[in-house]
């Protein structure tokens, strides 16, 4: 399983996003000096750990996209679901961005402050990217599957 560079760059990708649950994705401040973050769980003010706004759904869809990428690593043995489940990952990791943007202005408008957009927000196009390259090397497979076919 482990042999195919396509399982490699999936589990960049799992990895990436697995470290959205971790660190704040966008940082909150305004001119008072308050400072907070956009976590998978909350927004949480950045010096007493609370949580002001709950994200559930963006926890809940963070864990989906970790399942199906899951998914898609063992599914290695048919190639066609497998192309399929990591399709649908890279449009729900794009879609991350629409999901976050979402609790971005949410959080704005509730916290008075604006928004800091720092390098932990490339990181689902960076797993998206992964994303794309293990699709290739799925795609490339199923062509040379293909091709050994015709010569039987």
């Amino acid at each position: 399983m482990f042999q195919r560079i396509q399982t490699i760059y999936l589990s960049i990708s799992l990895i990436a996003i697995a470290v959205l649950f971790f660190i704040p994705v966008i940082a909150f401040s305004n001119d008072a000096g308050g400072v907070w973050g956009l976590f998978a769980s909350g927004i949480r003010e950045s010096d007493s750990g609370k949580i002001v706004l709950e994200t559930i759904p963006l926890i809940g869809y963070l864990a989906l996209i970790e399942v199906l990428t899951l998914i898609s690593m063992f599914s290695y043995r048919k190639l066609d679901n497998q192309l399929k489940i990591t399709l649908l990952v890279i449009l729900l990791q794009v879609l991350t961005y629409g999901v976050i943007a979402a609790y971005t202005l949410r959080g704005k408008n509730i916290l008075a402050a604006h928004p800091v957009f720092i390098i932990a927000t490339l990181i689902p196009m960076v797993s998206a990217l992964f994303g794309w390259l293990a699709y290739r090397g799925i795609k490339k497979d199923i062509d040379l599957l293909k091709s050994l076919d015709r010569l039987r």
